[in-house]
């Protein structure tokens, strides 16, 4: 199984500049060269940010989408744009929940499975930032609530998905960040820790996965 395939590596380069307010019109350029049709893309955290970016490239791209979020509002909101930007305006899922939760990562991959039969690409987006340096008294409060969003639970749906993606020869996307490679004080130590670990969970996860 690829962790990132020939369709898929031009989006990973795309990652850096995709946005909830990226020019659509830039997408759609995109979309002239590479064709999602029929593939099922789950995107944790697609209900803003970068997140959103990626989920509207590939519905774009033609592919069936699930938005996800922690907030009802704010899916609701990225799905109805979506559906206007799907070539055949296909219905995104929309699954709201708290991805640290076992219970909820358990209901993403059971709902996208039963809503479309399968999983082509897993885009592992969802994070959250918060500040504390090393002499904070909040600092292992901050530690375990980073960590548990930024590394964990792409870990648990990395885990759960697999057996699906294994059946499509599907794509893992992770998103890094340039505090994983760079040291950048402002950040505190936590995230770029956090980061770090998604640099290589991919790398060892492309050795253990690749040659499937």
């Amino acid at each position: 199984m690829p962790v990132c395939d020939n369709k898929a590596v031009l989006l990973c380069g795309l990652v850096c500049i995709v946005s909830a307010d990226y020019p659509i019109e830039d997408y759609k350029a995109v979309a002239k060269s590479r064709d999602f049709t029929g593939s099922v893309v789950v995107v944790t955290g697609s209900s803003s940010g970068i997140g959103e970016g990626i989920v509207k490239l590939f519905s774009i791209l033609g592919a069936n989408v699930v938005v996800t979020g922690t907030t009802a509002t704010k899916v609701q909101r990225v799905a109805k744009e979506v559906q206007e930007l799907s070539p055949l305006k296909l219905k995104p899922l929309e699954v709201v929940g708290d991805l640290t939760k076992t219970s909820d990562i358990n209901i993403l991959i059971d709902s996208t499975v039963k809503t479309f039969g399968k999983i082509d690409v897993l885009v592992n987006n969802a994070g959250i930032y918060k500040l504390a340096n090393i002499t904070s008294p909040d600092l292992l409060l901050v530690w375990d609530q980073i960590f548990a969003v930024n590394l964990r639970d792409v870990v648990e749906l990395i885990h759960r998905s697999v057996p699906h993606l294994e059946k499509t020869n599907g794509t893992i996307i992770d998103i890094s960040s340039v505090s994983a490679i760079a040291p950048v004080k402002m950040f505190g130590p936590a995230l770029p820790a956090a980061k770090a670990g998604i640099n290589m969970l991919t790398e060892i996860l492309a050795l253990e996965l690749g040659p499937k």
